[in-house]
């Protein structure tokens, strides 16, 4: 990531300063002064020895507001961070491996024409764009100059233009929707005990591609992290993984069973491990063979219903959340087995979700008793609680930042809390946004830059961070009836809503109004 690769040509040529031959060398080294054949030489060590490709080695060991500094110190160093793209590589650095993941295989599969659609939702400027949409899209820092520029871009502008692109319409209510990451494909939960699998078509129209079928309501559904995998639970006491075949098709590769509902599921970051939790009381570890068949490899016990349960990043803990108002981490040994019930921490009320930080350093509880916990593990592996958000009623979701930067959580209260981490490792309030009625959830998008919330009062909001670090509602989508969920596309481009019996997929782009022309109370607000 940090290399160079075949689009970023380093243009300046610099030579060393030429050194004369020193014979007879006198004088005080301290001050660089010689004397050569009774003439005086002052020798002065300058920048523009250092080669540009040292310069780059450099700027991979320093954070993005140092190399903004560098970049404010002189000229030369100015041109060799705009060579190097070194700010764009800096703050790419700053998100965790999974995520960078996930952002690469996003934009790989875009074309140059994609790409130019794709950065002109936020700008029409082709001396900024022609450079960009002629890049490699797997080229080592692609990624990173192209979600750097579009980010900058999203953050110079107060208010959004939403353009609707697609309604999905289904007999019953849908629960949730969300896009895979290369955007071809749509999962949705609907009350008629299915999951459907939607195929986006060359003409721009959805077709129903896949319908999993389950015995009763149909709990959650969620791609992994290839797009490759869909994964169901249901209240009929099962969860299912379908696999996407070569030819396009969807076929059930395993079924695992609970004694009675399954609440939730989730995968690892590899992919190749599955935990499930149930109203049983317990949470199973399924991992995957060689063969592509899976097994039962680990059980984790609660004294009620196990609400969630999640993988750290590196795949070494496991979080369970349970109704027994408790979250547990539980820690894998060396030799693959694990230790349970490592460290648990207590609420007052059942526990709804436990959820680790992108970079597994952290993790967030949410819990019916208008709490949600911040929970940070120390250099010697322990865990220790490091703060606690309060709402006035019970919090609903809580989640990290793509960049592990910020905190978002949602309550019945219907307040909309944006918490800060401090150079410190402090957490701190920014900010607080309002709804009329309950909020559901707030998911951030692949930049870390914006999130958007779904709500009982029929609006989800989408709020970005401007370039002063302030947060602002920069629009809104209004449905017909409760909004179920929200999310962005991996590509960070579309925002998916599910509301009563149709799931609508939004655009974002600019504003018709030039950046600095808009305040900060404009919003954008269209009724889908």
């Amino acid at each position: 990531m940090n290399g160079t690769d075949n689009n970023s040509r380093i243009v300046v040529s610099l030579s060393p300063p030429k050194r004369a031959h020193l014979q007879t060398p006198e004088g005080n080294h301290r001050d660089r002064s010689v004397r050569v054949s009774d003439q005086k030489i002052d020798y002065k060590p300058s920048l523009q020895a250092i080669s540009l490709l040292s310069l780059s080695m450099i700027f991979s060991c320093l954070e993005l507001r140092d190399i903004r500094s560098l970049e404010l110190a002189c000229t030369f160093l100015r041109r060799a961070v705009k060579e190097d793209n070194a700010l764009a590589k800096a703050w790419y650095r700053r998100f965790p491996s999974p995520q960078q993941y996930q952002l690469r295989t996003a934009i790989k599969t875009k074309d140059a024409s994609q790409l130019c659609d794709w950065l002109e939702s936020f700008t029409n400027n082709q001396a900024l764009l022609k450079p960009l949409t002629d890049l490699n899209p797997v080229g080592v820092s692609v990624p990173a100059r192209l979600y750097f520029t579009r980010a900058r871009l999203m953050s110079e502008y107060k208010i959004f233009n939403l353009v609707k692109k697609d309604t999905i319409h289904e007999n019953g209510l849908v629960y949730s929707a969300a896009l895979s990451v290369d955007g071809r494909h749509l999962l949705t939960v609907s009350s008629d005990n299915t999951a459907k699998i939607y195929r986006h078509m060359a003409d721009g129209s959805w077709q129903t591609n896949t319908i999993i079928p389950h015995q009763s309501r149909v709990n959650s559904a969620i791609f992994s992290h290839d797009g490759e995998r869909v994964l169901t639970t249901s209240r009929d006491g099962t969860a299912k993984i379908y696999l996407l075949g070569c030819d396009g098709s969807w076929s059930e590769k395993a079924c695992f069973s609970h004694d009675i509902p399954v609440i939730s599921a989730s995968f690892s970051t590899d992919d190749r491990h599955v935990i499930t939790s149930s109203s049983d009381g317990t949470a199973q570890l399924h991992s995957r063979k060689d063969d592509g068949s899976w097994q039962l490899t680990a059980t984790f016990s609660h004294n009620d219903a196990v609400s969630s349960g999640n993988f750290s990043p590196d795949g070494h803990h496991l979080v369970t959340a349970s109704w027994d108002k408790t979250a547990k981490i539980h820690r894998q040994k060396t030799d693959g087995s694990w230790e349970k019930n490592a460290f648990i921490f207590y609420h007052q009320l059942p526990v709804k979700s436990a959820t680790f930080s992108p970079d597994g350093r952290h993790l967030v509880t949410a819990s019916d008793d208008w709490t949600a916990k911040i929970i940070s593990q120390n250099p010697d592996g322990s865990w220790v609680e490091k703060a606690c958000i309060s709402h006035r009623d019970r919090v609903t979701s809580a989640s990290f930042s793509t960049d592990c930067r910020h905190l978002v959580t949602t309550g019945s209260d219907c307040r909309v809390k944006i918490y800060g981490q401090k150079n410190n490792g402090s957490w701190v309030e920014k900010t607080i946004f309002h709804h009329k009625d309950r909020v559901r959830s707030a998911a951030f998008s692949p930049d870390g830059r914006h999130l958007v919330t779904a709500s009982d009062d029929f609006t989800a909001k989408i709020i970005g961070q401007l370039s002063d670090g302030s947060w602002v509602e920069k629009a809104c989508i209004s449905h017909r009836y409760w909004l179920k969920s929200a999310s962005f596309s991996d590509d960070g481009s579309h925002v998916v809503t599910a509301g009563g019996n149709r799931v609508i997929i939004t655009e974002l782009q600019r504003s018709n109004l030039l950046p600095a022309a808009t305040t900060l109370f404009q919003r954008v607000c269209i009724t889908m």
